[in-house]
């Protein structure tokens, strides 16, 4: 047990003198005897004054009311109109401008949705290139589980 304490406490005198000449070669500065300087000579009755337990429990307190205050507001609600109508093969469209007479309106939360780039070039010169040439990327995985998620949705709706 005592050289462990002992191994404990050597390290970490090393990795704080270490610590203190990494400072001095970026700054040119020691920062023990600066803070020394700064301190005068009383700087071991102010800091224990900085470390009462009243006082650290009054931090404490602080921080934990300002953490939970944080997590207990609520995300603004961000809310999109999203269309939805059903072409005559009978699939369901998702779009943000009313295509159809009979488009239904939607309300979506998209707080913690994902927008899509912008498209510069068409799907059809998109795949004329190798498949083999081009890495897949992040964007198009997700594509490709919408996708799927897209033709499962239809399969769940055919059979209800």
């Amino acid at each position: 047990m005592f050289r462990l304490l002992f191994k404990s406490v050597v390290v970490l005198l090393l990795v704080f003198f270490i610590g203190n000449y990494l400072v001095y070669l970026k700054t040119g500065q020691m920062p023990l005897r600066d803070m020394r300087e700064r301190m005068g000579d009383d700087w071991l009755v102010d800091l224990r004054e900085l470390f009462l337990p009243d006082q650290l429990a009054a931090d404490a307190k602080q921080a934990v009311k300002s953490v939970s205050d944080k997590v207990s507001e609520p995300e603004p609600v961000a809310s999109t109109k999203v269309y939805k109508w059903t072409d005559a093969n009978g699939q369901v469209h998702f779009g943000d401008k009313p295509v159809a007479r009979d488009a239904e309106e939607i309300e979506v939360d998209v707080r913690n949705a994902i927008s899509a780039p912008e498209e510069s070039a068409p799907i059809a010169d998109q795949q004329d290139v190798a498949p083999a040439t081009v890495q897949e990327s992040a964007l198009d995985k997700a594509r490709a589980a919408a996708e799927a998620m897209k033709q499962r949705v239809q399969q769940q709706e055919q059979i209800q």
